[in-house]
């Protein structure tokens, strides 16, 4: 009952902000589409992702129909080229909000305009109605996610000269855009600097019937975006930024939403007020972790463009402001240039010294391991130094390191105090880890796993890019009850929160020249010089 309630109100609003903005002119038109393309790719044409159609629409603006095989479909995507032209580019990714398109942050929210004197390349891809998800329609499967993160960088990567470093990565969006944009970057916070939303739901478990609701209207059936609140808890929480708050620490964070009140109006905006409620939340969990963010809650504004339209704005000067504020702090920046310098400079004395390097210069951790790499654009690169990192996807790559779980149902896995010393894993069935070049290439390493399960120890040599790659059990769980039920409903997530352990260290009785030949290389190959035979040794007579 109570949840046929929640669908009726969510349903209304929705109908309700529809209806509205068609009334103003600020709804896309229904006749926008590609048909005007012909048949959509079929055979060999449609497993690669390509562009299918381009334009110029002004002379910073760009408008391309892209065929994505992550859809199944072909999609509109607008591109806004630098206002202050750029050698290479930063990226910012402007998204949508549900009942959109990839026209609207240029036909209604003025990003051209506000964009003018801006360094970034703003690329607007289309969402659809799928709440930046996997959306399951028909016997199909629609994978936004794919395509923005995977398909899109491919397309800027191929069109235009572009700087993916993280620190000139940046997410942005209105509504579920903006959910969108805090979920992709505490999916993948390697990927990414920074992530600002616009009056967004930012706690999907707080808001399953909007979430229901925008996903029935790209095709999906009720209650099968996430599953079952309570029984698939799982999915909801690994597509939420609010539970995987913790993956966006090193970020730069930016929220806003209104009251969904004006001041001349006694009418409130309900989803307005609901969304600045989860904005409150979200700061405050923010707070709990001790996050920094810059949260916005707005006296009045609505749901709606004229609200957008002045948070992006906003954003865009907090943006240059920290832009200038680093450009113009170039003696800070020369401190900090020589610090890094006097880091490595140090680094490499241990090392020749045989002291241990990267993880094994602190306390308690184990040689073996190559240097820290250091800071970049301020935030530090994790491959090799200690991170953190939960995600509810059984295969997930992150900071170079790559992580297969098998599993029979969806579970929240927490990557814990990774570095070149180890890591902890919590969760059920069995893992594969393959490790970023952190090692010494061809020198064996001893690997201790100790969970649930019991102890298993076994030696292996790096590859010849100094990665590690092996298996291992987590803890045992009783899956797929015969007869589900009340009594029965703990067997799918009991064991998930064990916790099991590696260790990994340099192998003490290592010989680099049988490393080198187990491998079928010389050892000069890596590095290391064949033993010489000494002066005193020549003048002996042969034997």
């Amino acid at each position: 009952m109570r949840r046929s309630i929640l669908l009726s109100v969510g349903a209304r609003a929705i109908r309700s902000l529809t209806a509205a903005r068609a009334y103003r002119g600020r709804f896309p038109a229904l006749d926008q589409n590609s048909s005007f393309l012909g048949p959509e790719p079929r055979g060999k044409e449609a497993r690669k992702w390509h562009t299918r159609d381009k334009r110029k629409l002004s002379g910073r603006l760009r408008e391309f129909f892209v065929y994505s095989p992550a859809l199944g479909r072909t999609v509109g995507v607008r591109v806004l080229l630098p206002g202050i032209p750029q050698e290479v580019s930063p990226v910012i990714h402007l998204y949508h909000g549900g009942g959109d398109d990839f026209r609207s942050w240029t036909d209604f929210g003025s990003a051209e305009e506000l964009t003018l004197n801006s360094p970034y390349l703003i690329v607007m891809p289309d969402g659809g109605a799928g709440t930046y998800s996997r959306v399951a329609v028909g016997s199909r499967v629609h994978d936004w996610p794919t395509f923005h993160t995977v398909e899109i960088p491919e397309f800027l990567r191929k069109n235009f000269s572009i700087d993916f470093s993280p620190e000139n990565q940046l997410l942005a969006g209105l509504s579920m855009g903006g959910y969108g944009a805090m979920k992709y970057a505490a999916w993948h916070p390697d990927r990414y600097s920074s992530a600002a939303a616009f009056s967004s739901p930012l706690d999907p478990l707080t808001a399953v019937p909007a979430f229901d609701i925008i996903a029935m209207r790209e095709g999906a059936k009720s209650m099968t975006l996430f599953g079952d609140p309570v029984t698939d808890r799982s999915e909801w929480i690994a597509n939420s930024p609010y539970e995987l708050a913790e993956n966006l620490r090193d970020l730069h964070l930016w929220f806003s939403a209104g009251s969904g009140i004006l001041e001349e109006s006694k009418d409130r905006d309900l989803l307005e007020t609901m969304v600045s409620q989860q904005g409150e939340r979200f700061s405050a969990r923010l707070n709990g972790l001790g996050i920094r963010h810059s949260w916005f809650p707005r006296t009045s504004g609505l749901h709606n463009w004229i609200s957008w339209e002045r948070e992006l704005g906003a954003w865009l000067k907090t943006l240059e402001r920290r832009r200038n504020y680093g450009s113009s702090n170039e003696v800070g920046a020369a401190r900090v240039r020589e610090a890094e310098r006097d880091r490595e400079a140090e680094r490499a004395r241990d090392l020749d010294a045989g002291m241990g390097t990267g993880p094994a210069a602190r306390p308690g951790a184990r040689p073996g391991a190559r240097p820290d790499h250091p800071r970049r654009g301020g935030r530090q690169v994790a491959d090799g130094g200690e991170f953190s990192y939960l995600t509810g996807h059984a295969l997930f790559d992150i900071h170079g390191w790559r992580v297969e779980i098998s599993r029979r149902r969806a579970q929240i896995v927490r990557f814990d105090a990774v570095s070149a010393s180890g890591f902890s894993l919590t969760g059920t069935g069995s893992f594969r880890v393959r490790t970023p070049g952190l090692f010494e290439p061809g020198r064996k390493y001893d690997i201790t796993v100790t969970g649930p399960t019991g102890l298993n120890e076994y030696p292996q040599r790096a590859d010849k890019k100094g990665r590690l790659t092996f298996t291992g059990r987590l803890a045992a769980a009783m899956h797929d009850p015969i007869i589900p039920g009340k009594r029965t409903q703990h067997f799918t997530t009991h064991g998930q929160a064990e916790i099991t352990t590696v260790v990994i260290a340099a192998a003490e009785d290592d010989d680099v020249a049988e490393s080198a030949h187990s491998l079928n290389e010389s050892p000069e190959a890596y590095g290391y010089s064949r033993k010489r035979t000494s002066p005193a040794a020549k003048d002996l007579p042969s034997p």
